[in-house]
């Protein structure tokens, strides 16, 4: 077993459960371990919602066939539409797929891209000139 103590100045410390947590979280290892996308609606009028799941385009919408979840979602000034963020299936490696989104609680549906998680100066130019 790991050790989860760090030396500090005022003597050991246990460290934060957080990362110990997360990686015991079996959606998290794998073969294909749910990743951090971001998610464009095509129709930049359709709403994303937190707590939506992700489904491919070819399967129903059960929960046997999620493939990710939305974890935060909501309205860009800048960009002038819905932008989500979630975490779904080998996720990086679907870069430019489109995925099937599905709010059973709120009755809405949209089809999305799946993109980088940074939408606005992913390169920085605008912070650091």
């Amino acid at each position: 077993m790991v050790s989860l103590i760090a030396q500090t100045p005022w003597g050991a410390l246990p460290l934060a459960v957080g990362p110990r947590a997360m990686g015991l979280r079996p959606a998290l290892r794998g073969a294909e371990p749910a990743q951090l996308v971001g998610l464009r609606p095509l129709d930049r009028a359709r709403q994303i919602t937190a707590g939506a799941h992700l489904y491919a385009l070819s399967g129903a919408a059960v929960r046997e066939n999620a493939q990710g979840q939305v974890s935060s979602a909501g309205y860009s000034p800048t960009l002038g539409h819905f932008i989500g963020l979630g975490l779904l299936q080998n996720g990086r490696a679907r870069l430019g797929e489109i995925i099937a989104l599905k709010d059973h609680l709120r009755a809405l549906t949209a089809e999305c891209e799946v993109c980088a998680p940074v939408f606005y100066d992913p390169e920085g130019k605008r912070v650091h000139g």
